[in-house]
């Protein structure tokens, strides 16, 4: 029987990736908790937990950019730039 260990920790290097592979994921944060969510629209799911240090670093990246406006006020979205 699997049982699900729930988000695991990872480094910027990882979440990048993570994120290029899944186009429909997002970083997430809200109240310096910072996760990636396998999905960029119900960003309450949780994949990849990330420290404060480590998601500044991500949400500097150039192939992220911020989404304004989403549902849940006082939390902040990052998603993979489209490239064209």
């Amino acid at each position: 029987m699997s049982v699900d260990a729930g988000p695991r920790k990872a480094d910027a290097e990882y979440a990048i990736e993570y994120l290029q592979e899944h186009p429909e994921a997002g970083l997430c944060c809200e109240d310096r908790r910072w996760w990636i969510t396998p999905n960029a629209n119900e960003t309450d799911q949780q994949v990849l937990l990330l420290d404060v240090a480590e998601a500044e670093r991500l949400k500097d990246d150039s192939r992220l950019r911020p989404v304004f406006g989403i549902a849940h006020a006082g939390r902040s979205l990052w998603v993979v730039r489209r490239m064209t």
